[in-house]
C-alpha cells in the first residue's frame, strides 16, 4: 500500500528523468507533488532526455506541480538552504507529508522538522528489493556518469549490504 504525499525536491527529480524512472515515486506514494519554484529548479536547464521525460511525468500525472506554500517557518528562513528546498519543506510540513531530497545538509533540517525524509537511493533500494529491478549498481553507475553527485560511503555500503 502506498503512503499518502511525497513533496519532491528538484535533484532526486532530475536523477529520476535521467534514470527514466519518474514513475518511481508514484508506485510508493498515492501522489508526488512539486512546489511550483521545485519545478522551476528542474525546468531551467534540463537535459536533453530529461526535458521530455519530466514533462511526459506532468503529462501522466505522475508529478503535479503544486502552487508553493503561503507560509514559510521562520526557522526556515534563517536556514542557508535554497528556495526550492525551502518552500518543499515548508508544503511538506503544511501537508504532512514524506519528502523526496538528497542533499545531506536539507535531509538534516527536514529532519529536524519532524518530516520523513527518502533520498534517490532510498527509493531505488526500496524498488530493488521490492524485485523492480535485479541489480543497483548499474543504474548508480547511470547516475554518476552523468555527473549526479552520490555520497560515496553511502553508495559503497548499500550495494555491500546488496551484495554487489
Amino acid at each position: 500500500m502506498s503512503a499518502a504525499l511525497l513533496i519532491a525536491d528538484s535533484g532526486p527529480l532530475i536523477a529520476l528523468a535521467r534514470l527514466d524512472l519518474l514513475d518511481l515515486p508514484a508506485r510508493y506514494f498515492e501522489s508526488v507533488l512539486a512546489p511550483s519554484t521545485v519545478w522551476e529548479e528542474v525546468m531551467r536547464k534540463p537535459g536533453v532526455d530529461e526535458a521530455p521525460r519530466l514533462l511526459s511525468a506532468i503529462d501522466a500525472r505522475l508529478i503535479r506541480v503544486v502552487d508553493d506554500p503561503a507560509i514559510i517557518p521562520e526557522s526556515l528562513l534563517r536556514t542557508t538552504i535554497d528556495a526550492g528546498e525551502r518552500r518543499a519543506i515548508a508544503l511538506g510540513i503544511e501537508l504532512k507529508a514524506s519528502l523526496l531530497m538528497d542533499d545531506r545538509r536539507v535531509r538534516l533540517v527536514a529532519l529536524e522538522l519532524g518530516r520523513p525524509v527518502i533520498g534517490t537511493l532510498g527509493l531505488l533500494l526500496r524498488a530493488r528489493e521490492d524485485g523492480l529491478f535485479s541489480a543497483l549498481r548499474p543504474l548508480v553507475e547511470r547516475l554518476q556518469a552523468t555527473g549526479y553527485y552520490l555520497p560515496s560511503e553511502l553508495v559503497r555500503d548499500i550495494l555491500s549490504s546488496l551484495g554487489e
